[in-house]
């Protein structure tokens, strides 16, 4: 099972700050976002923005090809200073 965290306004669309899912044979950041978001079409527009950072296994996803092994995958939004 893979952990799903939704940060900040995220979690707001998400539903849930967390979720454990099983995840499918998935190889891009695209085919992950649809499958977390579903039919959740708000969802799956915030996290396909490209100021949304992917994190996986506490570690910024560096280029557009995702790791095998994925124990937690955290979707942050761009944060707003003040």
């Amino acid at each position: 099972m893979t952990k799903i965290v939704f940060l900040g306004k995220l979690k707001d669309s998400a539903g849930t700050a967390e979720r454990e899912v099983k995840l499918p044979a998935i190889s891009t950041p695209e085919e992950l976002i649809a499958f977390i978001a579903g039919d959740n079409e708000a969802l799956a527009k915030q996290l396909s923005e490209p100021s949304v950072r992917i994190i996986i296994n506490k570690s910024i996803l560096p280029d557009r090809v995702l790791p095998e092994a994925m124990d937690e995958v955290a979707f942050m939004p761009p944060l707003s200073g003040g």
